[in-house]
């Protein structure tokens, strides 16, 4: 896609007063080798074409990003979002498995939840310089928390760590959310509605790029959870801007320029956030960032 078609698209979502206009980053250690002036170019770019925030999916990831060095980079990258314009959202500790991990015992599983509360917070205190709101990296599915006695224990976890998080600096907090078709509509709606009112900010996963479920059941739950009646409990959406390939491993690919003026153009109802995942998909990344 040329450059200044791509500029006319974002203009036509550009934000409104309230609504924030993001994009993810998902950090790879191979990013560690972009050049500071590349990297710098690249945020100026995205932030001219229209896009107010940077969402650090984590700044760590098991044991990536764990080093002085490691860290020292990546707070290097956020710092140069911050002066191209961007405000930074710093996701914080992610385990690779984490869906995995909620399959425990109850007791096991809070154990583990307080585990991640402490990784979480650890982050949080290295990275308040460079931070204009928190994301707690891990992702809460329509699946794993059905029962009453998790969903308790999902609540108990989170409203913890909201608030040591905000004591550490008073930023919003926010984390994602998936649906599968494990919940109803109505049903994940109610799970949504419980995060929201423990002071979180809730965005929903289209579900579009991941490919599921059909599009009207995706628009179900997406009516549900983020349409325009009153008291729908999240924030925004999160517009998946890559397809995935047939096979037994998950494989992701960019999609074509008609698809992405598509998904790029979308538009979440009653001006709640647009959120795009991510950075590594758009056409301005292509020689900075690899897929």
């Amino acid at each position: 896609m040329k450059r200044r078609h791509f500029l006319l698209l974002l203009a036509l979502f550009s934000p409104l007063a309230c609504a924030m206009n993001a994009i993810f980053w998902q950090p790879q250690l191979r990013d560690n080798s972009i050049p500071p002036e590349q990297w710098r170019s690249l945020m100026q770019n995205v932030h001219q074409t229209g896009f107010d925030t940077l969402v650090l999916q984590w700044t760590r990831y098991g044991e990536a990003f764990s080093n002085d060095k490691e860290l020292t980079l990546l707070q290097m990258r956020a710092k140069d979002a911050r002066a191209a314009g961007l405000n930074v959202i710093i996701g914080l500790h992610a385990d690779p498995d984490f869906f995995q991990r909620q399959k425990q015992t109850a007791a096991a599983l809070m154990n583990y939840l307080n585990r991640l509360r402490v990784a979480d917070i650890q982050q949080a205190k290295k990275w308040s310089a460079y931070a204009d709101g928190w994301y707690i990296s891990a992702e809460i599915d329509d699946l794993n928390w059905r029962n009453p006695e998790a969903r308790a224990q999902l609540r108990q976890w989170l409203s913890t760590t909201r608030t040591q998080l905000t004591a550490v600096d008073n930023k919003p907090v926010y984390i994602s959310s998936f649906f599968a078709g494990n919940m109803t509509p109505e049903s994940y709606s109610r799970m949504l509605a419980e995060i929201h009112q423990l002071g979180l900010q809730v965005w929903v996963q289209d579900g579009e790029g991941v490919n599921t479920l059909t599009k009207p059941e995706r628009a179900l739950y997406l009516n549900a959870s983020a349409g325009c009646q009153s008291l729908t409990p999240a924030q925004g959406i999160v517009y998946e801007l890559f397809q995935t390939l047939p096979g037994k491993t998950f494989t992701a690919t960019a999609l074509s320029s008609t698809e992405l003026t598509a998904r790029l153009t979308q538009k979440t109802a009653c001006d709640k956030d647009r959120i795009y995942f991510s950075l590594r998909y758009l056409p301005l990344a292509k020689g900075t960032l690899e897929n």
